[in-house]
């Protein structure tokens, strides 16, 4: 609903953080740092889905071979080595989706394939080059999550109730809460109105 009261994604991953304790040794697979999603067909390049403790660990992301972030946090995390030359960011403050101007109201579907565009080209340029990616937030749940299904809707061609399965088979934290099955339910419209429109079949009166 377009009155709903936004969530405190960054509290909401603080709860989680605090209640595995996902600093210490042994934390469950379910809040691992990261987890791949998708696999890029010809490159091999991994999507991965992860929390804020990888992406800030220099030698785990190293590991991984991930020098390409899409940082979904505001205020309460940084890029951490957004100073460093082999090290490329997108800004992705997907928490504040309803903020947007475009998106305010009853938003159409141009907007909403407009406001995806940034993710969807870094996640498809960077992959397709065979270059791994990492998609975080502060647990790798809500907001990463939430922004890694829209990414797996692209990629794969995918409804967002199909996406979701997919990315919590994948990463059994991501969990679209709040305001997010709204967002994935906006973009669903809108890809399916855009393919009628390119078919020729027309679809819904309301853009």
């Amino acid at each position: 609903m377009a009155g709903a009261q936004e969530l405190d994604y960054a509290a909401e991953g603080e709860k989680l953080l605090a209640l595995v304790g996902l600093q210490g040794a042994g934390a469950p697979e379910r809040y691992a740092p990261a987890n791949p999603i998708w696999k890029h067909p010809e490159t091999g390049a991994l999507l991965y889905v992860g929390n804020a403790g990888i992406a800030s660990d220099a030698r785990a992301l190293a590991q991984l071979g991930i020098a390409r972030v899409v940082y979904c946090q505001e205020a309460d995390g940084k890029c951490h080595f957004e100073k460093d030359p082999s090290f490329v960011y997108l800004k992705f403050p997907i928490g504040l989706w309803r903020r947007e101007r475009a998106l305010a109201g009853a938003p159409s579907d141009a907007a909403v394939l407009a406001y995806f565009a940034p993710l969807f080209g870094f996640v498809s340029e960077q992959l397709g080059a065979g270059r791994a990616v990492l998609i975080h937030c502060l647990a790798g749940a809500h907001r990463a999550g939430t922004a890694g299904v829209a990414s797996l809707m692209h990629l794969c061609d995918l409804d967002a109730r199909t996406a979701v399965r997919i990315a919590q088979t994948a990463r059994p934290a991501i969990n679209p809460i709040g305001s997010f099955p709204e967002l994935l339910g906006l973009l669903d419209r809108a890809r399916a109105n855009a393919k009628a429109d390119a078919a020729g079949g027309g679809g819904p009166s309301a853009r």
